[in-house]
């Protein structure tokens, strides 16, 4: 997350001004860290002391490399709603609609991520009928759209549904009109998860030989975290005495509790007295949040190293958390509660791909009385 920071003048006192660029619920947290910060309505910013010990704290929760120094305070926006608008938004002619989206989304606390995918949609709809405002349109101008991205940008069946999406909420929540059912949404695939055996999981995990790496990639294993979970964990998440991970605000803003197992407790005391993180349990080189890439890179090498299945990704670990633990008599219903599904049926999928399950079955030719022919019958 970059914050810009500025010289500030508060009650006759230096102080050093801080604005975050985009939106994250951790911000305000993060800078209760800091002794002396302090929020002011009438500046509309977070301010923290002129000292080299609150800089050297503010760039350690953040990292050095997410700060933006600016000489000056930058000019207040009059529409707060376009501080995340791109600069080629700017030539749609009905960019207001575009903002408002935008609004809507914030003010129902939809995630970062989400908002950026239904505005960057909303904005390919607008610049498709530059001169049609959106409201005239109809549900065969939505098709005639969804058609021609599919075809010309080769749009996945998520992004044509995640298009969809954006466009209902948009009619429906911005525009206020009745519930309408989109039958121009591609059909499901029924697609099974990839999934370790426990033996590349230990195959995988004895290749990675920094401790912090290795951490990383058995809590995510042992807790079934979805990658984004893993880099939100801060310390203060982890209960070595109920041997409890909290995830705080996973998938659909929901919290959630998972299991410690005992041996990443062993291996986080190691990694604690090697490295000292300020907030997150996992921080990048100058501080701040530890980033996705560097998970998903840290995982390429122990994949290409180990040998095994090379068509896998980070979230496969997950995967193979609720199959081994299915494997092991582990009743489908604590499954659920520990990935953090909604509904059963998401879990149940597990129970398709586990290895117990597959050797219960056999081909019906293995119980047909036939005798196998020799070579010299078959010519």
């Amino acid at each position: 997350m970059k914050i810009r920071i500025f010289p500030l003048k508060f009650e006759a006192k230096q102080r050093i001004g801080i604005h975050p660029l985009g939106f994250d619920q951790s911000f305000p947290e993060l800078m209760k860290k800091i002794p002396g910060s302090r929020w002011t309505p009438k500046e509309y910013c977070w301010h923290i002391p002129y000292q080299k010990n609150s800089y050297a704290l503010l760039k350690r929760l953040f990292g050095e490399g997410q700060i933006v120094i600016l000489k000056k305070r930058p000019e207040p926006r009059k529409k707060k709603s376009k501080r995340n608008i791109k600069i080629e938004y700017s030539t749609l002619k009905y960019k207001n609609e575009l903002f408002q989206l935008e609004e809507r989304l914030m003010i129902q606390r939809y995630s970062f991520n989400t908002i950026k995918a239904y505005k960057n949609f909303f904005a390919q709809y607008l610049a498709y009928y530059p001169n049609k405002h959106p409201e005239s349109l109809q549900k065969v101008d939505i098709m005639k759209f969804l058609l021609n991205r599919s075809k010309e940008k080769k749009w996945s069946d998520s992004a044509q549904n995640q298009a969809v999406n954006a466009l209902k909420f948009y009619y429906e929540k911005v525009l206020g009109q009745e519930r309408t059912f989109y039958e121009f949404r591609p059909r499901k695939s029924k697609r099974l998860p990839g999934v370790f055996s426990e033996e590349e999981v230990i195959s995988l995990f004895k290749v990675v030989h920094n401790i912090k790496h290795k951490t990383i990639l058995m809590i995510i294993y042992s807790a079934g975290l979805r990658i984004g979970e893993s880099i939100r964990l801060r310390k203060e998440d982890l209960d070595f005495h109920r041997k409890t991970v909290f995830i705080k605000a996973g998938k659909g803003k929901k919290d959630r509790y998972s299991v410690l197992s005992d041996k990443v407790i062993t291996l986080l005391k190691s990694y604690f007295e090697a490295y000292t993180p300020a907030y997150w349990l996992f921080e990048g080189q100058d501080g701040g949040q530890y980033s996705t890439r560097s998970i998903q890179q840290i995982f390429r090498r122990a994949v290409a190293k180990s040998g095994v299945n090379p068509f896998t990704t980070v979230h496969t670990l997950r995967h193979s958390f609720a199959t081994h633990l299915l494997e092991r008599g582990i009743d489908l219903r604590y499954i659920k509660e520990l990935l953090g599904h909604s509904s059963s049926e998401t879990t149940a999928i597990y129970t398709h791909i586990t290895r117990k399950a597959r050797e219960k079955f056999c081909s019906p030719l293995d119980f047909l009385d036939i005798v196998e022919s020799r070579k010299e019958d078959l010519t």
